[in-house]
C-alpha cells in the first residue's frame, strides 16, 4: 500500500516511502540494530508533511533516534525523550555527532590509552557467566572498559558504534558467532570445533576504528546550531518549556516487541541489569499502554500549539479490551481526553524482511494515525 495517497477529512498524506531505506539513508540511522525501528523515509516523509523548517518536533518515543535524525537534517528543532538506555545512547548519539569523521578519529586515539589501561584494572569474575559466554576474555575485558570510558565522558557517538559491533559472527565485530539483533549465541551452526578463528580474541580499538569510518560513510548536511534535546524520562511525566509545533512518534504498543529483553546484553554493558522491568516500562501490556497514552495526551494537550499536529504509528494489533483494532481504541482515548480532532489515517504493510521474527504471530501493518490540536 505505500506509495499511494490516501485522503480523509480534506488531508491528503502522501506515502511515498515505499522499498529499502538502506542503501539510500544516512549511515547515522545504521550506528546499531534496533527492534521495530521506524523506516527512515517514512520518517522523513511525515516530518515534511506535518511540520515546517524552523519547527520544533517532539518525539515522546524515540527509540533509536530515527525522526530525530530526520528532523534535524529538515532544519527542525528537535525534542527527543525515550525510557531505554539504550534508545537514548542511539539517539544521544544521532543527535550529537561529531562534526567530522577525522575529529571522531582524534577523540577515538585520545581515550586508547584510558581504555587499555582500565581493561588492564578489570576483574572478570563480577561479569554474570551469561555475558561471558559471548566473548574472549581479553576482548571483553577491553570492551567493559572502552563502554565505561565512553559512558563516562558521555562520547555518546563512539559508544553507539561500540554497542552496533558487541555482537555478530562477522570478523569486525567482538563477540563469539551470534545473531547481530538479538543477542543469542550461534556454536551450533559455528562450531569451535570447525570455526576456530570465530573464537579467538579480538581487539576493540581496531574494530570500533573502522565501525567509526563506516558511519561516515554518507552523512547528511546538518546545522549544528538548531536546537537539540534528548532526555530518558517517563513520556507522560515530560515538561516543556516552549511550545511545541508538532508531535511524530511511533510509541511501544501492546508487548509486540520486547525492547528489554531483545538488547539485554547491550543495555547490560551500559549498566542496566534487569531487562525484565525495564520492558514493563517500555513495551507495557494493554491496559498499561492505553492508560500511557491517555496521561501523554493529557500531557501533549498542554504543550502542542493550536493546529499543530500529532502523528503516531500505532501497529494494527487486536485490542483484548474490546476487540477492535488498536489504532482505533487509540483515536477514542483521544477523543475521550478532548483537544484533538482525528483528520486521517493511513495503513502500511510492513514487509517480512523488516521484522525481527519473521514469519511469525505479530503485527503485520501498522496505521499512521493524524490528529490536530485543536484551536
Amino acid at each position: 500500500m505505500a506509495g499511494k495517497e490516501q485522503q480523509h477529512d480534506n488531508l491528503e498524506i502522501s506515502c511515498d516511502w515505499a522499498g529499502s531505506a538502506w542503501q539510500d539513508e544516512s549511515t547515522f540511522h545504521q550506528l546499531a540494530p534496533y527492534i521495530g525501528k521506524v523506516k527512515s523515509s517514512m520518517a522523513r516523509s511525515l516530518i515534511s508533511q506535518f511540520s515546517s523548517e524552523g519547527d520544533v518536533v517532539f518525539d515522546p518515543f524515540a527509540g533509536c533516534g530515527t525522526f530525530a535524525l530526520e528532523a534535524w537534517s529538515a532544519r527542525r528543532h528537535v525534542i527527543a525523550n525515550d525510557l531505554s538506555p539504550y534508545a537514548t545512547v542511539l539517539t544521544r548519539a544521532k543527535l550529537f555527532p561529531y562534526e567530522s569523521l577525522r575529529a571522531a578519529q582524534l577523540d577515538l586515539e585520545r581515550l586508547a590509552k584510558p581504555a587499555r589501561l582500565g581493561a588492564e584494572a578489570i576483574d572478570l569474575r563480577s561479569v554474570p557467566q551469561w555475558v561471558r559466554k559471548f566473548f574472549h576474555p581479553e576482548t571483553l575485558r577491553e570492551t567493559l572498559a572502552w563502554s565505561r570510558l565512553l559512558a563516562r565522558k558521555r562520547k555518546w557517538f563512539l559508544l553507539a558504534c561500540l554497542l552496533g559491533i558487541l555482537h555478530h559472527q562477522r570478523p569486525g565485530f567482538l563477540s563469539f558467532p551470534s545473531s547481530h539483533t538479538v543477542p543469542y549465541l550461534r556454536t551450533h551452526k559455528f562450531p569451535r570445533s570447525s570455526f576456530a578463528d570465530l573464537y579467538t580474541y579480538r581487539a576493540v580499538h581496531e574494530r570500533l576504528a573502522a565501525k567509526v569510518i563506516r558511519a561516515f560513510r554518507r552523512v547528511p548536511r546538518l546545522d549544528f546550531a538548531i536546537r537539540r534535546e534528548c532526555s530518558e524520562q517517563h513520556a507522560e511525566r515530560l515538561r516543556f518549556n516552549r511550545t511545541v509545533d508538532a508531535i511524530i512518534s511511533s510509541p511501544p504498543y501492546m508487548r509486540q516487541l520486547d525492547y528489554g529483553r531483545d538488547n539485554r546484553l547491550r543495555l547490560w554493558f551500559l549498566g542496566c541489569s534487569d531487562w525484565r522491568g525495564l520492558d514493563g516500562l517500555v513495551s507495557p501490556r494493554e491496559e498499561s499502554f492505553l492508560t500511557l497514552m491517555r496521561d501523554c495526551f493529557r500531557r501533549w494537550r498542554t504543550a502542542l500549539k493550536a493546529g499543530g499536529y500529532c502523528v503516531l504509528i500505532v501497529g494494527d494489533a487486536c485490542s483484548r479490551l474490546d476487540e477492535r483494532n488498536l489504532p482505533d481504541v487509540v483515536m477514542d482515548v483521544a477523543r475521550r481526553v478532548g483537544g484533538y480532532d482525528v483528520i486521517a489515517q493511513y495503513k502500511d504493510l510492513i514487509p517480512n524482511e523488516r521484522r525481527v521474527r519473521r514469519g511469525i504471530t505479530g503485527s503485520v501493518s501498522e496505521t499512521v494515525l493524524v490528529l490536530r490540536r485543536t484551536t
